[in-house]
C-alpha cells in the first residue's frame, strides 16, 4: 500500500503523461518527460505545501489545480515545438480534468493507506 500523497502522485502520473504525449505527436518524449517533471511538481506542490497553509485550508484543492493548469500550460507552450499555447492548455486543462476526477473514484482508496 502507498500512502494517499504518494497514490495521488501514481494516479496523477499515470493519467496525465500520456495524455500530454499523445496530445504531441512528433515530440512525444520530451513532452511525456515534462509532463512527468511537472505533474510530480505540481501535484507534490497542491499535496504536501498548500495542504497545510492556513488560509488555503479548505480550499487547497481548488488554489491546487488553478496552479497546476497554468503552470503546465506554461511549461508546455515552453517547450513544444513549435510553440503551442493553445494545445498547452488543452493538455493540462484535459489532463488535470482527467486526474480530479480519478479522485472521485474508488481507485485513491484502493492504493493509499
Amino acid at each position: 500500500m502507498l500512502s494517499c500523497r504518494l497514490a495521488a502522485l501514481v494516479i496523477t502520473l499515470a493519467l496525465e503523461v500520456p495524455l500530454v504525449a499523445a496530445m504531441f505527436p512528433g515530440q512525444r518524449v520530451r513532452m511525456a518527460i515534462l509532463a512527468a517533471i511537472m505533474n510530480t511538481l505540481t501535484n507534490l506542490t497542491l499535496n504536501c505545501f498548500f495542504a497545510v497553509i492556513p488560509w488555503m485550508r479548505g480550499h487547497h484543492i481548488l488554489y491546487g489545480e488553478v496552479f497546476a493548469l497554468v503552470t503546465e500550460a506554461a511549461a508546455y507552450a515552453v517547450f513544444s515545438r513549435p510553440r503551442r499555447v493553445g494545445r498547452s492548455v488543452l493538455a493540462s486543462l484535459l489532463g488535470n480534468a482527467l486526474s480530479f476526477c480519478a479522485g472521485f473514484t474508488p481507485l485513491p482508496f484502493l492504493l493509499c493507506r
